[in-house]
């Protein structure tokens, strides 16, 4: 489920790349998790960023000697069905979709450290976040 996430966010920013705006600078922090596809969405957001009237057309062009073209040509022609009042608002829940699993591989991973070998007390505290942090955003 989290690569169609990423599916989607690549694609709707590719086709819409006005939307770096609303991309919370925090995402950030996944980059180099076990997220496939964040680095690149992540690379995008920068090239947006940079080139702020940047056009799709224009990021295709930017990867057109790179191996990243074809998946970027694919995102940019993609027939995602969302309205576009709507694309604003998927964008932000697929973001917040991302941020929850991450955490939750962050809890999986600490409760079965618990589990096998035990946590030490700053594990515990950070479990105990993790914990309040799903509760309260995500429920």
């Amino acid at each position: 489920m989290k690569n169609n996430i990423i599916k989607i966010l690549i694609g709707l920013l590719v086709q819409n790349p006005n939307l770096f705006k609303i991309i919370p600078k925090k995402i950030e922090n996944l980059s180099n998790k076990n997220i496939l596809g964040i680095n690149l969405f992540l690379e995008i957001k920068k090239i947006c960023k940079k080139y702020k009237k940047i056009k799709t057309c224009q990021i295709l062009e930017l990867y057109r000697n790179s191996k990243k073209y074809y998946i970027i040509k694919k995102m940019s022609c993609w027939q995602h069905m969302i309205l576009k009042k709507k694309i604003k608002n998927v964008f932000l829940d697929s973001i917040k979709i991302i941020y929850k699993q991450n955490l939750e591989n962050k809890q999986n991973f600490l409760i079965n450290k618990e589990k096998t070998v035990g946590l030490n007390k700053e594990e515990k505290k950070k479990l105990w976040k993790i914990n309040k942090l799903i509760f309260k955003k995500y429920k």
